[in-house]
């Protein structure tokens, strides 16, 4: 069994779910309560979906469910329908926050499903053929600025890796980190292979966490500079230095040679 299928074993589909809520709640209804899309805090464009999950038409505390895509989907079964997808899997969280379908896991299986392929896809990428798009700087966002900064363990940099309407936040460290510095010039707006390995993060905004990705690199690879960290060259061996002469003969000896010499 694959790691993926280990990750999915026990969680319920929505379709599932949903007769669950209507066989306990007879006069319940799922409602899609907002939908908006936003490129926040990476770039890259997602739809967002917030459902409410009501028990009674006048369910004072209905359950609220937000999901999430990317846009465009990343497998053949979400691209062209994110929107459907992603107000789905907003319905099973509305409904799971019920307890409702959620005796083995919180999130369905079709969250896991669309999601997974994404991040797993991206991370094998990385580590093995690289992940290839354009250098871009944004200014205004401090984790893709292009600024050197000193951090715990040394140099860091940070830049947005662009890839179609897409994109992935990159972190370099170290020397990778003060080379790239040093090429900007020839980095900025170009194509680039990136390898590293893919770390999910999140943050708090309003009432929800916020997940994305982080391109962690250990080796770019920039046009006409070839691939960084460069190990720097050998340095040349310094010549011995010469001892410095000593006479052979005092002045006096040597004086005395000359007489002799002009003797014979």
């Amino acid at each position: 069994m694959s790691a993926a299928s280990d990750r999915l074993a026990g969680y319920t589909e929505v379709k599932d779910r949903i007769p669950l809520f209507y066989q306990q709640h007879p006069e319940g209804r799922l409602v899609t309560a907002e939908v908006r899309a936003t490129s926040e805090p990476d770039g890259v464009p997602r739809v967002w979906v917030k459902a409410l999950a009501y028990r009674s038409p006048d369910d004072p505390h209905p359950g609220v469910g937000w999901s999430w895509m990317v846009l465009p989907g990343s497998t053949n079964f979400t691209r062209g329908s994110e929107l459907e997808n992603t107000e789905t899997s907003a319905w099973g969280r509305a409904i799971g926050s019920l307890n409702i379908g959620i005796s083995s896991g919180f999130a369905s299986k079709d969250e896991i499903d669309n999601k997974a392929g994404e991040s797993d896809r991206k991370a094998e990428d990385a580590q093995h053929d690289g992940l290839t798009g354009t250098l871009t700087v944004k200014a205004d966002k401090r984790t893709q600025d292009f600024a050197l900064r000193q951090g715990p363990t040394g140099s860091v940099l940070g830049f947005r890796l662009s890839r179609g309407r897409g994109g992935l936040i990159v972190e370099c460290h170290g020397a990778l980190a003060d080379q790239l510095a040093f090429f900007r010039e020839a980095a900025v707006d170009s194509t680039v292979t990136v390898w590293g390995r893919v770390e999910g993060r999140t943050f708090r905004s309003g009432d929800r966490d916020v997940a994305y990705d982080v391109l962690i690199a250990n080796r770019v690879r920039l046009p006409e500079i070839g691939d960084l960290p460069a190990e720097p060259e050998p340095a040349e061996p310094e010549a011995p230095a010469e001892a410095p002469s000593i006479p052979l003969f005092s002045p006096d000896e040597e004086a005395a040679i000359d007489a002799a010499l002009a003797t014979a």
